[in-house]
């Protein structure tokens, strides 16, 4: 069931109003209303990262598969934290390459814990943490 919907108006400096509006062209966005939704939406985010809450997210890593002893140190540490990793998808981007990319759903703070403690593994390519929610919170 769809919320009521609220008509609101705002004052604002005519250069942030440009700076929006360039955001909104680069972005393809269909009209101010859904410009300003996205970006109430990412604030709400963020702060349901920075309060801890149950939140969902997607790690991906780059690695040389070839290199002794580091998918075994990915895979123990991707262990680690079981209760978080929903699922888990592979990919070989080239004969040496593969990307793994976790989806991860659960406390916030545990889950900057398993991108700190992968990020920091030797001989790794690259570690990105995409932060997300579950919906719950954001409208």
């Amino acid at each position: 069931m769809m919320s009521k919907v609220s008509r609101i108006s705002i004052s604002i400096e005519e250069t942030l109003l440009e700076k929006f509006e360039k955001f909104l062209e680069d972005n393809n966005f269909p009209s101010r209303s859904e410009g300003i939704k996205y970006l109430i939406r990412s604030l709400l985010v963020e702060q349901e990262w920075a309060a801890g809450t149950n939140i969902a997210a997607s790690l991906s890593i780059v690695y040389d598969h070839h290199k002794s002893g580091l998918m075994e140190k990915l895979v123990s540490i991707q262990h680690d934290f079981e209760q978080l990793v929903v699922c888990s998808q592979h990919v070989h981007l080239d004969h040496l390459n593969c990307m793994e990319v976790l989806v991860l759903k659960g406390d916030a703070a545990e889950v900057k814990e398993l991108h700190t403690r992968l990020m920091s593994v030797k001989g790794l390519k690259h570690c990105s943490l995409m932060k997300g929610t579950t919906g719950e919170n954001v409208g």
